[in-house]
């Protein structure tokens, strides 16, 4: 019987079906390449490895770039809503 798996793989897999792509392993985690990379810089690193007693920590600050990158893509998504509504009226 396998071991059930941890928040951070159940991340990764959350990002890999959301189009990130995997751009490398490390010992304890897991880079995440943004999807679109070649328009944005950086990745996330998700931490894998629940007995690291930094785990928690790393995993909260993944999660708090995913939730800005989620505000600013609904900003973004807004005023192109409004610019397009603007531009037809």
């Amino acid at each position: 019987m396998s071991a059930p798996e941890n928040e951070g793989t159940r991340l990764v897999a959350a990002l890999t079906a959301a189009g990130f792509t995997t751009a490398g392993h490390g010992r304890g985690y897991t880079r995440m390449g943004w999807p679109g990379s070649a328009e944005l810089r950086g990745s996330l690193l998700v931490p894998t490895d629940d007995t690291d007693p930094e785990y928690g920590e790393l995993l909260a600050a993944v999660r708090q770039v995913l939730g800005r990158a989620v505000r600013r893509g609904e900003a973004a998504r807004r005023a192109m809503e409004w610019y397009a509504g603007e531009a037809t009226s």
